[in-house]
């Protein structure tokens, strides 16, 4: 009887450091978190970069500041249904090395860190969690990681 052959066998030496200084161009289609799958090889050991829609218009260092080296998704929690129940999904079918949220300092985007924070909790994986803010202005407002312990990098 022959050997079942591992479907990630491929993607095993992934390795996040061989995006940087490349064009920071997605891995991955579709890059809306709603239209995106809950299982892909991107996914397997990456780290995922949730966005804010508006936000690589609206800072232009986002791809070699903040995408790079990441797989990234973008939603927009003042018009996308449901955020957390999707990143949940794909959370817990695949595995994600951490987790990194990009926002507007803006009402609209408001609730997005909320969201990936509630993905996480209803996942129940232990994944570094770490966020930048955005100013409308375009520039870079704050950027946080802490560890508490539990697997959630938060300020």
């Amino acid at each position: 009887m022959s050997e079942m052959k591992n479907p990630w066998e491929v993607f095993d030496s992934f390795d996040p450091a061989s995006f940087r200084g490349k064009e920071s161009a997605p891995v991955q289609w579709p890059l809306k978190l709603w239209k995106a799958p809950k299982v892909s090889p991107y996914y397997h050991r990456a780290h995922l970069l949730i966005a804010a829609d508006c936000s690589a218009f609206s800072y232009d260092g986002f791809h070699d500041g903040c995408a790079a080296g990441k797989v990234l998704l973008i939603c927009c929690p003042d018009t996308d249904f449901d955020i957390a129940t999707r990143l949940c999904d794909i959370l817990k079918n695949n595995d994600i090395l951490s987790v990194t949220v990009v926002k507007m300092a803006a009402r609209c985007c408001g609730e997005l860190l909320e969201e990936v924070k509630q993905a996480l909790r209803v996942c129940r994986k232990a994944i570094p969690l770490q966020y930048t803010n955005l100013l409308i202005s375009g520039e870079n407002l704050e950027e946080d990681a802490e560890d508490d312990g539990s697997g959630e990098l938060q300020s």
